[in-house]
């Protein structure tokens, strides 16, 4: 190898040990030829050839030289083994690193997963809701809304979102947006209610729930609204909050009706008890006398038409008046009505004038009806306009119009008011009420024609001005007879007259536990000539048949102890199943009725029991002598 080479090799060597480049000292070595048995004098020349100080430097040379190889193999063994060392730890800092990389992304793609499975499952949840949902950003722009939002005012998402919002809020709720902007900004929350117009024109009524959205440095970003539809709800409590209030008046309408039945009971029953006081004096005249009667007469037809009106109240909050339907004259009722009228406008001494008009042709005048109850609804309008009428005149027509009877009962009386038109036909209300009623009466009138007219199939009407006077009509079906004849109503018609009657030969049982109710019938039929036996009991009067075969009617109480009239009936056909049997009671119902006349009774008296009415009714069963 030249010099050059040495000197390369060298220097490349000392920069591999991080050393300084040294240069050779020590001349070229001679050649050594292995299998050579002469070892070259050039390679170890002959110490004579040699100083000694050249000798002593290539000693030390050598020996610094071994030193350091010795030295620095030393060194790059221990740094080959750190460099192994460090490499191992590199690599399996390296597999360290690339199991945190796979276990990082596993994770991050397990919360990738999970959080997209919770948006589609609190998504569902949103849109699923039966309620409005919806977020707005800081602007009030709507951002998200669910189905339900759109479903609540009749809008899809498109139609909604090119419809101004603000134009749906009802006008008197313009504020709402500003209350609840407010709120969301100082306490996070607002509730209220809201109306929306919804598409098909009408208004729903909204409870919303709204709060403040904010990012993680607390700063508001939008709001969030859960809306409900509590439209039906309101009006359910506006109904009942109106029932409420309904019931509260008639309550009240009902303590002053109970009131005012004290005093309407307590004011002709004075007269009757004082009149009758009266009536024992000695020093009377028999002017005085018939004064008096009529007096006690005027006052107890008064005090039987309260009472009247009170049970038929009561059975119309029970739902008992019924409606039965038998051939009538219309023109015969109108008569008896006016007839009525008069009497009752000549007691009443007031200066009325009655117009009766529009009489039916025979041919439409027969028509089937409940005579009773029509009767009773025209006194009811009859009896308002002659109480409410000082002076003037009364008008009552009646007419066919196509399939229907028309009645009209016109006054000039002093009218009623606008606001009250809509509550005269509910019960207990007169519109001047209280210590300051001028007009007697329970205030029930009006309420139990309407009932009937409506169960007859009809409507009752009213017009009125107040000061001017009034107008009630109403309409009931016209239903002919069909025939110029008419059936014999088994209702009595108290103005018809009385015929003495000639009962000499015949024979009657009175059955009665009341004795002044004996009495009473004892002297009604005194006059008819009649045999009268009595008994007090249901056993007496048994006993009395079983030993009078000859008797030809009995007339029976229905309530009495021991044995009531239902059970007598029931003996009494068990001996004799032909023998007339005439029913006192004081039971008003028609089921009442119904059951007395199925136990065998062949008619039924209504108690008070009027002398024309028994007569006509006895008359029925028993031929005259």
């Amino acid at each position: 190898m030249s010099e050059a080479g040495r000197k390369n090799k060298n220097s490349i060597h000392c920069r591999h040990l991080g050393l300084p480049v040294v240069p050779v000292l020590l001349p070229a070595l001679p050649v050594f030829k292995a299998g050579t048995s002469v070892i070259s004098a050039t390679f170890f020349p002959a110490a004579s050839e040699l100083p000694a100080a050249y000798l002593l430097i290539l000693a030390l040379a050598t020996g610094i030289v071994v030193a350091l190889y010795l030295f620095f193999s030393s060194k790059l063994k221990e740094l080959r083994n750190l460099l192994d060392k460090k490499e191992s730890e590199i690599f399996n800092l390296n597999s360290d690193l690339l199991a945190l990389r796979y276990e990082i992304s596993r994770t991050k793609e397990k919360i990738n997963r999970e959080s997209s499975e919770s948006e589609k499952f609190y998504r569902m949840l949103v849109q699923s809701a039966d309620d409005g949902i919806s977020f707005y950003d800081r602007d009030l722009n709507l951002k998200f809304a669910n189905a339900a939002f759109y479903s609540l005012i009749g809008y899809d998402q498109k139609e909604y979102n090119s419809t101004d919002p603000e134009s749906l809020i009802h006008p008197d709720d313009r504020d709402y947006m500003a209350k609840r902007t407010e709120a969301l900004k100082n306490q996070g929350f607002y509730q209220g209610e809201l109306r929306l117009k919804h598409k098909n024109g009408n208004y729903v009524i909204l409870s919303t729930r709204s709060v403040s959205v904010k990012n993680d440095d607390g700063d508001i970003i939008g709001s969030l609204t859960v809306s409900r539809d509590i439209t039906s709800l309101k009006h359910a409590q506006s109904e009942l909050e109106k029932a409420n209030a309904e019931a509260e008046t008639s309550n009240r309408l009902k303590s002053s009706f109970l009131a005012n039945i004290s005093h309407e009971i307590r004011t002709p029953l004075n007269a009757v008890v004082g009149f009758s006081n009266l009536l024992l004096s000695n020093d009377i005249t028999n002017e005085a006398k018939e004064e008096y009667i009529e007096h006690i007469n005027h006052n107890s037809e008064r005090l039987l038409q309260i009472i009247g009106d009170i049970i038929d109240l009561s059975r119309l909050e029970s739902s008992q008046i019924e409606i039965t339907y038998e051939e009538a004259s219309v023109n015969e009722i109108i008569n008896e009505i006016a007839d009525e009228t008069r009497r009752l406008i000549k007691r009443n001494e007031k200066s009325i004038i009655l117009n009766v008009r529009s009489l039916l042709g025979d041919e439409v005048d027969l028509i089937f009806t409940d005579r009773v109850w029509l009767k009773r609804v025209l006194n009811h309008l009859m009896d308002n306009a002659v109480k409410f009428t000082l002076e003037g005149s009364i008008e009552l027509s009646y007419e066919r119009r196509g399939d229907e009877l028309l009645f009209k009962v016109r006054d000039t009386g002093i009218g009623i008011s606008e606001e009250n038109l809509e509550y005269i036909f509910e019960g207990f209300r007169q519109e001047i009420g209280g210590h300051q009623r001028p007009f007697e009466g329970l205030g029930i009138g009006l309420t139990l024609a309407k009932e009937v007219v409506e169960r007859m199939g009809g409507k009752i009407y009213v017009q009125s001005q107040k000061g001017i006077g009034s107008e009630f009509s109403f309409s009931i079906p016209y239903r002919p007879a069909g025939g110029t004849s008419r059936i014999k109503s088994n209702t009595f018609n108290p103005d018809q007259a009385s015929v003495p009657v000639n009962w000499s030969n015949k024979k009657c049982l009175l059955v009665d536990d009341n004795k002044d109710i004996l009495t009473y019938l004892n002297r009604v039929l005194l006059d008819t000539g009649i045999t009268i036996l009595t008994a007090r009991s249901g056993f007496e009067a048994l006993d009395i048949i079983k030993k009078n075969s000859d008797i030809d009617l009995v007339l029976l109480d229905m309530q009495m102890p021991e044995m009531n009239g239902i059970e007598v009936t029931r003996e009494i056909r068990k001996i004799h199943k032909d023998l007339p049997i005439i029913a006192q009671t004081a039971f008003i119902f028609e089921d009442d009725k119904d059951i007395i006349l199925e136990a065998g009774c062949d008619a039924c008296l209504i108690k008070p029991i009027r002398k024309d009415h028994l007569l006509t009714v006895m008359s029925g069963f028993i031929r005259p002598a």
